[in-house]
């Protein structure tokens, strides 16, 4: 007994010792969005983004003294005025200074309340925070991150901030801009490492004695990739030659092609079409695509993309060689064509891509005998005629077509026919023997024949929903079909089911069928309506 009294005992003091340890060190947290929140942690604050820690090095920033108030009045960021700042808050000094880990954390929250409010607004917080912190955001489908991203990046460059546009330079920032945007900021801004590399390649031009031109080049233009982006390297290579003698333009130009070219992210027609003045005697290892004039694409196999080349008139497409009629495969999603003219050229095609143009007719491919599948989702179809040209047919995406509002019968004559997508389309009416293209694939969740009304007394009588953010539930469209039949069938509304069930108290309708005093309760209902008529 002794024994165990010392033993509860002991085990009372590890328990008071474990809630005073823990109380002491309280976990808060503090959500800013969906997205982000921070958490007071063994009196450390983590930001957390998407339920992940964000490992970043925090602390607050300013610490200005009150006779100074007045030189920060003309400031234009944080960046501008941690130049300026008395630095002893950084590296967790803050002890010294009488700040707790509590009033740290209440104003990182503030902090980051006031950036979230303002857009994320990455002047409102350090470079070193505001960035990789909204890179991270976007990453994980924040909306609003997704939409600034881009926009913060060319802003704060351009401001042209030394320390900041040296920071988006050597972290790689820039290369998350579009052609044109990067574009636009350089007419603005000279970066300091541009300038630079310029100059090295003007020097080694100038000085060619015991210089390997191809070593040199190689150096400098991978020191400007690993800032800029391969994908910019069309523009930044333009720029340079602004800067060197005419005479090297050629070899420089034709060095940098040799160099780069065996590489998969080297945008090999950007930077032919850019400079193409330099190649015209130039002997390729492959068959170029052409759209008036202007290159597109190359032919190296039986399969050829042309995506976003603001390509409006198919038979403008040059392909050398007679080539086009070896294609099997070809995709012209994201541009400008209204027509389908142009494409008998391309006689073996089995698969076509035509998503995101301005298509609103099925017409012009009438010999295209051996198409397989066929997409042109987000287009401005609005009738499925002429679908029986295409025998072979097996899979057709119509997905987001938003005037396609019936089924037609003509698809039964699609025998080969296995997947047919009608996604976000508006699809109202069906027949009997069109009925299983509806159900085919799920194209029932995108049923717009339904009406408030049809919800509402479905989710009355159900446990579940009618939709979910992914469109209708099956049980949903298969009971408003049911429904509509026996309403025909019985000459009744819904206001008559509501009438009836509020009245009796009971189920006007079970397992799909009206129930026997239902009848009864309409029968006697149209009866009153006549003698009253009467």
């Amino acid at each position: 007994m002794r024994e165990l009294q010392i033993f509860l005992s002991f085990m009372i003091l590890v328990i008071i010792f474990y809630v005073s340890i823990h109380s002491s060190n309280p976990v808060k947290e503090f959500i800013i969005n969906p997205y982000l929140k921070l958490k007071l942690e063994s009196r450390r604050t983590n930001i957390y983004v998407k339920g992940r820690v964000f490992r970043q090095c925090m602390y607050l920033l300013l610490n200005i003294p009150t006779n100074q108030v007045e030189d920060y009045d003309e400031i234009d960021s944080i960046d501008e005025a941690a130049e300026r700042l008395d630095r002893s808050l950084e590296g967790n000094q803050n002890v010294g200074l009488g700040i707790s880990p509590e009033e740290e954390f209440m104003g990182h929250c503030s902090n980051l309340q006031v950036w979230a409010e303002n857009g994320y607004d990455t002047r409102i917080l350090h470079r070193n925070l505001a960035f990789p912190l909204l890179r991270r955001l976007t990453e994980v489908g924040d909306p609003i991150a997704k939409k600034v991203f881009k926009e913060e990046i060319a802003i704060r460059f351009a401001s042209k901030h030394q320390t900041v546009t040296q920071y988006l330079t050597e972290n790689g920032y820039l290369k998350y801009l579009s052609a044109d945007e990067f574009e636009s900021i350089l007419d603005d801004v000279n970066p300091p490492l541009l300038r630079d590399l310029t100059e090295g390649i003007k020097f080694m031009f100038d000085n060619p004695q015991n210089i390997d031109i191809n070593i040199q080049i190689n150096y400098f233009i991978n020191s400007l990739l690993r800032n800029f982006g391969i994908e910019h390297i069309s523009l930044l290579t333009s720029r340079i030659l602004k800067e060197i003698p005419k005479k090297n333009s050629e070899i420089f130009v034709k060095t940098v092609y040799e160099l780069f070219k065996s590489r998969k992210s080297f945008p090999l027609i950007q930077y032919l079409n850019q400079h193409f003045e330099y190649f015209k005697d130039f002997e390729f290892e492959y068959d170029f695509i052409k759209y008036k004039d202007k290159l597109v694409g190359i032919y190296s196999s039986k399969k050829v993309f042309l995506i976003n080349q603001n390509i409006n008139d198919i038979s403008k497409i040059e392909i050398l060689n007679g080539k086009s009629e070896q294609i099997e495969e070809l995709d012209l999603s994201n541009n400008e064509i209204i027509n389908m003219e142009g494409l008998e050229a391309f006689s073996s095609l089995k698969t076509l891509k035509l998503n995101n143009n301005q298509i609103t007719k099925l017409k012009g491919i009438n010999n295209l005998k051996n198409i397989e599948n066929l997409f042109l989702r987000n287009n401005r179809v609005s009738e499925l005629v002429g679908l029986e040209n295409y025998p072979k047919l097996k899979h057709l995406d119509l997905s987001g077509n938003l005037n396609i509002t019936e089924i037609p019968e003509e698809l039964n004559k699609l025998t080969e026919l296995e997947t047919l997508k009608l996604w976000n389309c508006n699809i109202k009416k069906f027949t009997e023997s069109s009925e299983k293209f509806f159900w085919m694939n799920q194209n029932y969740r995108y049923y717009t024949g339904y009406t408030e009304e049809d919800k509402r007394y479905y989710e009355s009588n159900h446990v579940k929903k009618a939709s979910s953010e992914k469109g209708l539930y099956i049980d949903f469209v298969r009971g408003v079909l049911k429904s509509r039949k026996i309403m025909a069938e019985q000459k009744l509304s819904y206001q008559d089911i509501f009438d009836y069930e509020n009245e009796t108290s009971r189920k006007a309708i079970w397992s799909g069928t009206p129930t026997h005093d239902f009848k009864n309760w309409l029968k006697n209902k149209n009866q009153t309506k006549i003698t009253f008529f009467l």
